[in-house]
């Protein structure tokens, strides 16, 4: 009997034992392929990574131009805020002519012309710096300047002079210009009367005039810098009532076409305002987009470069941005016009987001 027992105990000793060994082999398999599946996954978790990484250097080296690009733009963007425009000209004969000012990008062809003793027609939208162009030039080549605008009721005696009651000859810009040398700057030509051209357009030919007081011969030094909003056809669209100008009038000059600059605008418009940056930016966005939309459409609208630049001054002066657009930018317009333009959908008329502009030119 107790045989018996001794064997029921050592068999279910050796079944325990049996019993351990297995949960053993288990648990240390059980470990083994945990170890194994934290390795794989860690493997899988490196790859992971390295793949990311990867993706992320081969994106970062597929953008790395256009980020130096536009790091580029920016810097000159700043530079140019910061330096003043420098222009330098080499006419033949001449030390080379520089012009430290904000002036258009058209100066050099127009120094090209006048050094050539051609007389220049410059045609451009309103606004673009036509004007201050001639003086420029002027001032380039050390002509003296003068200046008359005209209209459809200038009188020929604004441009040729007149005796008064008590016989003094009163002379005028044109007739200093073209006896004694210099720039004659004749504002809108395409709005002049039409006899009144003719007979400019005889002294350009001749080179000879009849004044009051008679007949003189223009100065070697003579230059004449016309302005128009038109190429002497007629009115279009937006310049209504511009006068159709004779061809033989129109032959007599060199015409350049005077587009709006816009690195030249956005400069203008920057220092108007010099504390109030961002709005100005923002201020420009906001006119160049009604510009683009009116071209667009055809409307016989008007956003040109003064818009901006004057804006910019009442922004310097305290005027909000919706001020400025109300008075300078929007005024007038008619309930069709604001429709076409956008300016009555939701979040239009108030302060523009700021952005700066896309480009210079």
């Amino acid at each position: 009997m107790a045989e018996h027992t001794g064997g029921q105990a050592a068999r279910a000793a050796r079944a325990a034992v049996e019993e351990a060994r297995e949960r053993g082999l288990e648990r240390a398999a059980a470990e083994a392929v945990g170890a194994e599946l934290a390795a794989r996954l860690a493997e899988h978790e490196g790859l992971v990574h390295a793949l990311a990484s990867d993706a992320t250097e081969e994106a970062l080296l597929a953008a790395r131009p256009e980020l130096l690009r536009t790091v580029r733009e920016e810097v000159a963007k700043a530079y140019a805020e910061a330096t003043p425009t420098v222009i330098e000209v080499s006419l033949p004969g001449r030390r080379p002519v520089r012009v430290r000012a904000a002036t258009h990008r058209a100066l050099p062809e127009l120094l090209t012309a006048l050094h050539a003793r051609c007389h220049v027609l410059l045609v451009g939208p309103a606004g673009t710096g036509k004007s201050m162009l001639a003086k420029h030039a002027a001032e380039a080549l050390g002509l003296e300047l003068q200046a008359l605008s005209l209209g459809p009721t200038t009188p020929m005696s604004k441009v040729f002079g007149y005796f008064d009651a008590h016989g003094h000859y009163h002379d005028t810009p044109f007739r200093r210009a073209f006896e004694h040398g210099g720039l004659m700057l004749l504002d809108e030509l395409d709005n002049g009367h039409p006899g009144l051209l003719g007979e400019l357009n005889q002294a350009l030919a001749l080179r000879t005039c009849a004044f009051a007081d008679g007949m003189v011969t223009a100065h070697e030094d003579f230059r004449l810098v016309a302005t128009g909003n038109t190429y002497g056809h007629g009115g279009d669209h937006q310049y209504v009532g511009r006068q159709a100008l004779d061809a033989a009038t129109l032959d007599r000059f060199v015409v350049i076409d005077v587009p709006i600059d816009q690195r030249l605008e956005y400069r203008l418009v920057l220092a108007g305002a010099p504390s109030r940056r961002e709005e100005a930016r923002a201020l420009l966005k906001e006119v160049r987009r009604l510009r683009a939309v009116a071209a667009e459409k055809r409307l016989p609208l008007t956003f040109s470069p003064r818009a901006g630049i004057d804006g910019a001054r009442l922004l310097e002066a305290g005027a909000t941005v919706a001020q400025v657009l109300a008075w300078r930018v929007t005024r007038g317009l008619s309930a069709a016009h604001r429709s076409a333009l956008g300016l009555d959908a939701p979040g239009r008329g108030r302060e523009p987001q700021d952005a700066r502009p896309e480009s210079f030119g």
